[in-house]
């Protein structure tokens, strides 16, 4: 079975940080879709018997989505259409409440947990589809020859030849077009180092990342800031327990309503959550890429499931919380490329 999907499919090594963008997208669409319905009072669009269901931008966002990736070539076009793919998902998936239901009730409670399962049954999916492991020959053989295109754009700097080079290096060096691919890439000119305010940026950033990384004690302030903020979200939940100690045993009972059980479903999120960044705090003093892939981890569970239970709660009191974590998460992303630069 896995031969047959291999003749068929081959993976892409840029699926699981493609996959991860969708699914943020998606997050973030569905909660600001939210937002702006509390905020705007739930509007009818179309007016009289008519209502035009945001669902249906949701679809035309999907279609833009598949058009895009079938139209055009590159990682521009990949990470744009995960981009509008993801938030017309959010947008489409918000009304799952009117099709599970006789009445048509968006407001129908359950459909937050069945959204959360949904997403988490995504993310552990996206996982499995993006990993880099066991890729074959061939596998790497394409994902060299499509980091070539920056080549033909005449747009190749340094650190995607590098990237290239590793890729090659996983090849079959027996293989023909690896050896035509290695001498191809030893043939193209890299594009001059443009002095733009982003790549001065960038540069900057790089070059504090790299500063502060020689200080001593750096892993140790890293790791404590990630557990710091996962015991903060745990601190907070108690406490919000506190103030209605019944809650807890309700729930134990089965005597919950519904208030409390998105009050407990955050615990447990943000149990875990802190569990992941513990771990990552360990990692970080042995491995620094595995330390930040265990963060990454515990900031894709408080965006995913944590943020989403305290948005149903307190609505705006979610916002601040998912903005915080959507600049981590990007903060990470950025920490993780430079660790691949270096190895």
């Amino acid at each position: 079975m896995r031969a047959a999907l291999q003749r068929v499919f081959h993976r892409n090594i840029q699926a699981q940080a493609n996959l991860e963008l969708l699914l943020v997208s998606a997050a973030s669409s569905l909660l600001l879709l939210r937002f702006a319905l509390y905020l705007s009072g739930y509007p009818q669009v179309g007016g009289g018997s008519l209502h035009v269901a945001h669902m249906l931008y949701g679809g035309l966002l999907l279609l833009a989505a598949v058009v895009i990736q079938i139209s055009f070539l590159g990682k521009r076009a990949q990470r744009v259409s995960a981009i509008i793919g993801g938030a017309g998902f959010g947008i489409f998936i918000d009304e799952l409440g009117k099709f599970i239901t006789k009445d048509n009730n968006y407001f129908f409670r359950p459909t937050i947990g069945i959204i959360y399962a949904l997403f988490m049954v995504l993310y552990l999916l996206f996982n499995f589809i993006g990993r880099r492991q066991n890729l074959s020959s061939r596998e790497f053989q394409l994902n060299a020859l499509s980091e070539l295109q920056e080549a033909v754009l005449r747009d190749m700097d340094a650190i995607e030849k590098l990237h290239v080079e590793q890729l090659l290096a996983h090849a079959d060096q027996a293989d023909d077009i690896t050896k035509h691919l290695k001498a191809l890439l030893k043939q193209i000119e890299l594009v001059p180092t443009v002095d733009s305010a982003f790549h001065k940026l960038r540069q900057a950033a790089s070059e504090r990342y790299q500063r502060f990384w020689r200080l001593r004690g750096s892993s140790q302030i890293i790791g404590l800031i990630f557990i710091i903020e996962a015991v903060l979200f745990v601190i907070v939940i108690f406490a919000a327990l506190a103030t209605n100690i019944t809650a807890l045993d309700k729930f134990l009972h089965g005597t919950q309503n519904y208030g409390q059980s998105l009050l407990v479903a955050q615990l447990v999120c943000s149990l875990v959550a802190a569990s992941f960044a513990t771990v990552g705090a360990i990692k970080l003093t042995r491995n620094r890429m595995a330390g930040f892939e265990w963060f990454r981890r515990a900031t894709l569970v408080t965006i995913f499931l944590t943020e989403f239970f305290i948005f149903t709660r307190i609505q705006f009191g979610a916002m601040p919380g998912f903005i915080i974590n959507l600049v981590l998460l990007a903060t990470l992303n950025f920490a993780i490329a430079q660790e691949r630069q270096v190895h």
